[in-house]
């Protein structure tokens, strides 16, 4: 067997669940300790932990909410049904929310507890921007019909409430409610990254429903129209405040006219 096929065959039974293969001792020999399915099956077992330190870095707060044992349990279940594919190891925990969402007996604000903590480490590994759109650069004859192109780094979520209750601090107020006023289980959540720091934040309704539609690229005037409310006056100063202060937390990497 050649050394590139060598490799190929080791990393294939070492990252595999399904234990040492038939044909082992015919590539590998014993040690004068242990037989070479034992030594695998350390290496193997330590692979796999590996994986589960990585998720447990990355769903820090999932990890808590669920403790030790049981978030071991499924960590363990999970990086043997999706095992590592991307050169950053960090990527493993791409389907960790949706994995979790499968598991009848987890709580939505659970489930969104852990979509928020992916949202805040693809963040955290965005590249840096090639560029930061200005507001005074803006030109006013163009810009209703513009799109605007958000920074890499920022996403934006619509979750349960309760997966915030890990984030002292987040303030939700009153700004989601059903049609009787009362307060709804869901919020619309921003995501971004502002000098190498990962920070996320509740936003208003009317706010999440225009950056939503922003960042799915509707026009200007297109995503504006959620301001409209009522009052021209005051529905022209909200989308005013909103949409300026997008460009002054530095989200917008440019304005296509």
């Amino acid at each position: 067997m050649k050394l590139a096929e060598l490799q190929r065959y080791f990393a294939s039974v070492a990252t595999s669940t399904s234990g040492p293969p038939a044909d082992l001792g015919a590539i590998f020999k014993d040690s004068p300790t242990l037989p070479a399915r034992e030594l695998l099956r350390i290496y193997n077992r330590g692979y796999h932990y590996r994986l589960l330190g990585v998720l447990a870095s990355v769903f820090e707060r999932t990890k808590l909410a669920l403790g030790d044992a049981e978030f071991e349990r499924l960590g363990l279940q999970y990086v043997a049904r999706h095992p590592s594919e991307h050169p950053a190891v960090e990527q493993v925990g791409r389907h960790f929310a949706p994995f979790l969402a499968e598991q009848s007996s987890h709580s939505p604000a659970l489930i969104d507890l852990a979509r928020l903590e992916w949202a805040r480490m693809l963040a955290l590994i965005a590249p840096e921007p090639h560029a930061i759109a200005l507001a005074h650069s803006i030109d006013p004859a163009h810009f209703p019909d513009s799109r605007l192109r958000f920074v890499g780094a920022l996403s934006v979520l619509q979750l349960d409430a309760g997966a915030l209750a890990s984030f002292p601090g987040i303030l939700l107020g009153d700004a989601w409610s059903d049609a009787h006023g009362e307060a709804t289980k869901q919020v619309g959540i921003v995501v971004y990254r502002k000098q190498y720091q990962v920070q996320h934040r509740a936003l208003a309704a009317l706010e999440f429903k225009a950056l939503a539609l922003a960042t799915r690229g509707a026009t200007v005037s297109e995503f504006c129209e959620v301001f409209a409310i009522g009052n021209e006056t005051e529905d022209t100063t909200n989308a005013f405040r909103f949409v300026l202060s997008w460009f002054e937390c530095e989200w917008i990497e440019l304005v296509d006219s």
